[in-house]
C-alpha cells in the first residue's frame, strides 16, 4: 500500500508540474525534440510497409545507419513493447518514466527503513530536478528515461548482496538490461560506476565466510554480463560502427580531448546549487563558463541542507558514506577540462569514457545522491529528541537572516559588483545588451532571495520543532512541501519561461506542429519529380529533416554520428559549397530561404516552408548537368594523396564520367567501357541493377560507401565496393548481362536480437525461478517447524 500511495503522489507531481503537455493542446517544439521526429515518422512508415526493422535511412545526410548510429531505437527496448499500446505518445512515456525514477528512489529509501514521508521526499527530489525537466521539454528523452533507472539499479544492487538469491539477481539483470536498451550510453557508464563502487563497498563491508562473498560477487557479475546481453541487439552493430563515425574518429576510437571536455563545470559554477540563477538562467542569459545552457544546476536549497544535516547525523553508516564518495567523484569528473587530474584519468583508463562528451552530464549521479541523501535529513529530523540541534539550526537561521540583512543595505553595491562581473553579450544591439544585463541581475537577485528565505524557513521549521511550538511531524510534513515548492517554482521557469525572461518558450500548440509536418507547396512540388534524386537544403534549412515525410532524400540534416568521410566531404565542401559536389551526389534542386544567381542553377518554384519555427519563404532551383544515380564511368584515376584527391574531385566539371579512387590500391589511369544499365529496382536496403557492357565498364552509384554494412554481388557472387571520389560507391562489372545486387548486411543485428531475446528469457527465468524456490523454501521450513 505504501508503494503504490508513493506512486499517487509522484504521479500527482509530475501531471501538476507538466499540467500543460498533459491537459492542455500543448507540445514541445524543442529543436532536439522536432528534428529527430519527422525522420522517426518515416522510419515507422517505412518499418509498417515492410515488416522488417529499419537499419538504413536513405533521407538525411545521403543515406544513414539508425541502430547502428543510435536512432530509431524505441521498438529495441522492450518495456516500449507494452507502452506503445498505450495511448500515453513520447511526452506520457517520459512522464512514466519521470515517476518511475521517484519511485526508484523510494523503494532504496525504504530499504533503509526510513520514514514514508522522508522516503518519498527523496524520490520527489530526484524526479523534480531541474536536470530531469530539461532533458524531457528540451527533448534529450533518451536521457531521462535511462536516468529513470539508476535507483532502480541501486536497489536491486541491495537487494542482491543483502540476500543473494538468484531472483535479485535476475532483477538486477533486468534493470541493467533496460537502462541500455534505452542506448543513453553515457548515462548507463555513470549508474555502472555507482553500482560497481557500490558493490565494492557491500562486499567490504560484508562480515560473511568466503564462499558467501564469492557467491554474492559471482550473481552481480551474471547479472550484469546478463544485462549487456539483453542490449546485444543495439550494441553489438553499434560497436563496430564506431570505427567509421565522427564520434570512433579520433585515435583509440575516441573522441579528441578538447571535444570530449566541452560543457566542463567550473568549480566556480557550483554556486548554482546555492543560487540558481547566478550565472543566469539559461538561454541568452547564461554568462557561465560552458558553450551555452538552458537550465542552473540546481538540486534545491531545502533539499540540499537536509542532505548536509544527513552527513552531519549519520556519517559512519556506509551507504550514507558510499552517496557522499560518490557524490564527490562525479563531482571531480565534471570539472572536465577545469580541473584535470581527476577527468584525465577516467578519459586515458576507463573502458568507453574517451567516447563521451559534455563532463557536466555525470551532475545526474551528484543530483540523486543529493535526493537520497535529503530522505536520510528528513528521516532524521523526525528521529531527534528536543534540543537535540536547537543551537545548531538556530546558528543556521541567523546566518541565513543576516545574509538577507547585508544583502538588503547593501543592495546597490553587491549590483554594481555583479554588472562587473557580466561578460558582454554577443549580440549587436546596445538595447538587447542592456536588456539582458537587467535580465541577469534580476534573476540572480530574484534567486538569492528566494534561497535565503527557503533556507531560513527551513531552519526555522526545524528550530520551532525542537522547542516543541510545533510536533515534529507537522514540521517534516512543512518542510516536505517547502522542498517540493522550491523545486516547482524553478522547474516552472523552465517549462514556461516568464516573458520578461529573453528565453523562448519551447512549448507551441499542437496544430502547429501538425501543421509544420503536414505537407506543404515545397514538399509537394519536390515530392511530384518522379525518380531518384537528392536535394540540398541551403543555410539554416541544412538540417531539416521534414523532407523525409514526403520520401524526399537530402544531403543535409541532424545527426550527432555521422558517418567520418561524410563528415569530412562536409568540412571539405564546406556543407556542399560546391556544384561539382552536388553533382557527384545526384543533387537535382537546391532550396535556399535566399535568392541565388549562378548560371547553373535555374529558379523553378518560390514557395513557402512550413516548419514549427514559422513560415520560411523559399526559392528553388534546379541543378543543370546533374549526375543519375548510376552511371558509367570511362575513366577511373588512383590519387596517392587524399587533398589531392579533393582538390580533383571538386573541380568544377559536369563530366560525372571521370572519378577517383584510393591510390594505394588503384595505380594510374585505367579506361573502361560505356555499359548500360538495363532495370534498377531500389529500396531502403536492397538496390538490384541490370546491366550490361560490352568490355570490363566501371559502375558508380551514388550512394554513400559504408563497407561495413553494403556489400555487392554479381549474379550472386561477391565483390568488392571501391570507394570513389572520396565518398560514393563503385563496382567493376565483366562484361556481358548481369544482375549487380547491392545488400545491406543485417547479420549482426539479428544475431544482436537473438542474444537479447535469449538474456531477456534468462532473467525473467531466474527472476521466477528464484521467487518460486524461495517460496517452496519457506514453505518446508514452516512444515518442518510445525513437525518439531
Amino acid at each position: 500500500m505504501p508503494y503504490a500511495a508513493a506512486a499517487a503522489g509522484y504521479a500527482a507531481l509530475a501531471a501538476a508540474l507538466f499540467y500543460q503537455l498533459l491537459f492542455l493542446p500543448l507540445t514541445i517544439s524543442a529543436p532536439d525534440s522536432f528534428v529527430p521526429m519527422a525522420a522517426s515518422m518515416a522510419l515507422d512508415r517505412l518499418y509498417e510497409s515492410t515488416g522488417a526493422y529499419p537499419l538504413w535511412q536513405p533521407w538525411s545526410f545521403s543515406g544513414m545507419p539508425t541502430v547502428e548510429a543510435f536512432s530509431y531505437l524505441s521498438a529495441l527496448y522492450y518495456p516500449n513493447i507494452l507502452l506503445s499500446r498505450l495511448p500515453l505518445g513520447d511526452i506520457g512515456a517520459q512522464l512514466i518514466h519521470l515517476c518511475l525514477a521517484g519511485l526508484g528512489c523510494f523503494m532504496v529509501l525504504r530499504r533503509f527503513s526510513l520514514h514514508l514521508m522522508a522516503a518519498f521526499l527523496g524520490g520527489a527530489a530526484f524526479m523534480m530536478n531541474p536536470y530531469m525537466t530539461a532533458m524531457l521539454v528540451h527533448g534529450h528523452g533518451s536521457q531521462l528515461m535511462t536516468a529513470a533507472y539508476m535507483p532502480w539499479v541501486l536497489w536491486a544492487t541491495l537487494r542482491l548482496f543483502d540476500r543473494a538469491s538468484l531472483a535479485d539477481a535476475g532483477l538486477l539483470a533486468l534493470f541493467t538490461g533496460f537502462q541500455l536498451q534505452r542506448a543513453h550510453v553515457q548515462i548507463a557508464w555513470y549508474t555502472w560506476m555507482v553500482m560497481a563502487l557500490l558493490a565494492l563497498m557491500l562486499l567490504a563491508a560484508g562480515h560473511k565466510t568466503m564462499k558467501d562473498t564469492l557467491k554474492k560477487a559471482a550473481l552481480f557479475m551474471a547479472a550484469g554480463m546478463i544485462g549487456i546481453a539483453m542490449s546485444a541487439a543495439v550494441y553489438l552493430p553499434a560497436s563496430e560502427y564506431a570505427a567509421y563515425s565522427v564520434r570512433g574518429a579520433a585515435e583509440g576510437g575516441g573522441a579528441a580531448l578538447e571535444y570530449a571536455s566541452m560543457w566542463s563545470m567550473h568549480p566556480v559554477e557550483l554556486l548554482t546549487f546555492l543560487v540558481p540563477g547566478l550565472f543566469g538562467f539559461g538561454g541568452v542569459t547564461y554568462w557561465g563558463f560552458m558553450p551555452f545552457t538552458d537550465f542552473p544546476h540546481y538540486s534545491g536549497i531545502v533539499v540540499l541542507l537536509l542532505a548536509a544535516f544527513a552527513l552531519a547525523r549519520r556519517k559512519s553508516e556506509p551507504f550514507v558514506l558510499f552517496l557522499a564518495g560518490s557524490a564527490l567523484l562525479a563531482l571531480f569528473i565534471s570539472f572536465g577540462s577545469f580541473f584535470s587530474p581527476v577527468f584525465d584519468l577516467f578519459y586515458n583508463f576507463a573502458p568507453l569514457f574517451s567516447r563521451f562528451r559534455v563532463p557536466s552530464m555525470v551532475l545526474v549521479v551528484v543530483y540523486l545522491d543529493i535526493a537520497l541523501l535529503a530522505g536520510f535529513g528528513l528521516h532524521e529530523l523526525l528521529e531527534l529528541k528536543p534540543g537535540a540541534v536547537s543551537r545548531f539550526m538556530k546558528l543556521l537561521s541567523l546566518s541565513f537572516a543576516a545574509v538577507l540583512v547585508l544583502f538588503v543595505v547593501l543592495h546597490t553595491g553587491i549590483e554594481s559588483f555583479f554588472r562587473s562581473l557580466f561578460p558582454p553579450p554577443s549580440v549587436e544591439s546596445f538595447d538587447l545588451a542592456f536588456m539582458i544585463g537587467r535580465v541577469r541581475w534580476e534573476g540572480l537577485q530574484e534567486s538569492l532571495l528566494m534561497s535565503v528565505l527557503f533556507a531560513a524557513a527551513a531552519g526555522g521549521l526545524t528550530v520551532a520543532a525542537m522547542k516543541k511550538i510545533i510536533p515534529p511531524g507537522t514540521s517534516a510534513i512543512a518542510l516536505l512541501l517547502l522542498a517540493l515548492l522550491d523545486l516547482f517554482l524553478l522547474n516552472s521557469r523552465i517549462i514556461s519561461p516568464p516573458e520578461d525572461s529573453l528565453r523562448p518558450s519551447v512549448l507551441v500548440p499542437r496544430t502547429e506542429v501538425e501543421r509544420a509536418l503536414a505537407p506543404d507547396d515545397v514538399t509537394r512540388f519536390l515530392a511530384a519529380d518522379r525518380g531518384r534524386f537528392r536535394i540540398c537544403p541551403l543555410g539554416p534549412l541544412f538540417g531539416e529533416n521534414k523532407f523525409a515525410l514526403s520520401g524526399i532524400e537530402s544531403v543535409g540534416g541532424y545527426h550527432p554520428a555521422k558517418l567520418k568521410n561524410y563528415e569530412e566531404f562536409l568540412r571539405r565542401t564546406d556543407n556542399f559549397v560546391s556544384i561539382a559536389a552536388l553533382r557527384m551526389l545526384n543533387v537535382r534542386y537546391l532550396v535556399s530561404p535566399a535568392q541565388i544567381e549562378h548560371p547553373e542553377l535555374e529558379p523553378v518554384k518560390q514557395g513557402t516552408l512550413r516548419l514549427v519555427s514559422g513560415d520560411v519563404p523559399v526559392f528553388v532551383y534546379r541543378l543543370k548537368g546533374s549526375c543519375p544515380r548510376f552511371w558509367f564511368a570511362s575513366t577511373v584515376t588512383g590519387v596517392g594523396d587524399r587533398d589531392d584527391l579533393f582538390s580533383r574531385v571538386l573541380q568544377e566539371s559536369d563530366d560525372c564520367r571521370t572519378v577517383y579512387v584510393d591510390g594505394s590500391t588503384w595505380q594510374g589511369t585505367r579506361r573502361f567501357a560505356e555499359g548500360s544499365i538495363l532495370s534498377v529496382q531500389q529500396s531502403a536496403e536492397r538496390m538490384a541493377l541490370r546491366v550490361s557492357a560490352p568490355t570490363e565498364a566501371f559502375l558508380v552509384a551514388s550512394e554513400v560507401f559504408y563497407p561495413l554494412r553494403w556489400k555487392a554481388a554479381i549474379d550472386g557472387k561477391p565483390v568488392p565496393v571501391i570507394e570513389v571520389n572520396g565518398l560514393i560507391r563503385g563496382v567493376r562489372i565483366p562484361s556481358g548481362d548481369h544482375e549487380l545486387l547491392f545488400t545491406y548486411d543485417r547479420s549482426d543485428f539479428d544475431k544482436g536480437q537473438n542474444i537479447s531475446l535469449a538474456a531477456f528469457g534468462l532473467a525473467v527465468l531466474m527472476l521466477t525461478g528464484g521467487v518460486v524456490a524461495g517460496r517452496s523454501g519457506g514453505k518446508r521450513g514452516a512444515t518442518e517447524k510445525a513437525k518439531s
